[in-house]
């Protein structure tokens, strides 16, 4: 997916060196997303597909995010469900099972795809970066390897438009599925700090201890 003669070389110049602009804006974009954008809202669809690349699994929902550590993802339909990170712990909440889950923060989200959105800094610490070569979606994208092993991915890419707005993220796990979350999301958009608290509803059950 990636990508003798004097004359022939000539005749290459000019577009390797707008390949390099492209890919230098490219990542431009990236470093602007990771380091300018302090906040995110909007709404997200997510597709997953199996090893033959059937969808076997579509939802939707809202996102808030605000950068670092805070962020509420809403699954509307087809079953609701809230992930609801305050800055300390992060809550799940399965309304159908009436059960809430709570683990700190650092342990919840260490090394996995949502920490990613979470951070205001590139993560080229912990992921190699590498900018891929597509000339179909219209967009930049991104392919990102951890650099530790991780037990819930194995690589993930990321797509900006043309200015840098993040609207897409593509995961893929160790048993050959891939999970597609699509988003349609403004950036730096005030958001109350009420969209990141989060207080058990009476009678469910709790999981976890939150610090």
């Amino acid at each position: 997916m990636k990508k003798l003669l004097i004359m022939t070389l000539l005749m290459l110049v000019a577009p390797i060196a707008n390949t390099a602009l492209a890919i230098s804006d490219a990542r431009t974009h990236l470093n602007r997303f990771f380091g300018d954008v302090n906040s995110m809202q909007g709404s997200f669809t997510q597709q997953v597909y199996s090893k033959k690349s059937v969808v076997i699994d579509t939802a939707k929902g809202q996102l808030f995010l605000t950068r670092p550590g805070k962020f509420r993802w809403v699954y509307v339909s087809p079953e609701p469900q809230q992930i609801i990170s305050d800055g300390r712990n992060v809550w799940i909440y399965d309304q159908d099972l009436d059960q809430v889950t709570v683990k700190p923060l650092t342990k919840a989200m260490e090394s996995t795809p949502a920490a990613i959105l979470m951070h205001k800094s590139v993560p080229d610490k912990y992921f190699k970066i590498t900018e891929m070569d597509d000339k179909t979606s219209g967009w930049d994208w991104f392919y990102l390897k951890p650099k530790q092993k991780s037990s819930d991915f194995r690589a993930l890419q990321l797509a900006m438009d043309k200015v840098g707005v993040l609207k897409q993220m593509v995961l893929y796990d160790h048993i050959g599925q891939k999970t597609v979350i699509t988003f349609n999301a403004r950036e730096n958009v005030r958001i109350s700090d009420s969209q990141f608290t989060f207080k058990p509803p009476v009678g469910v059950d709790v999981i976890g201890q939150p610090i």
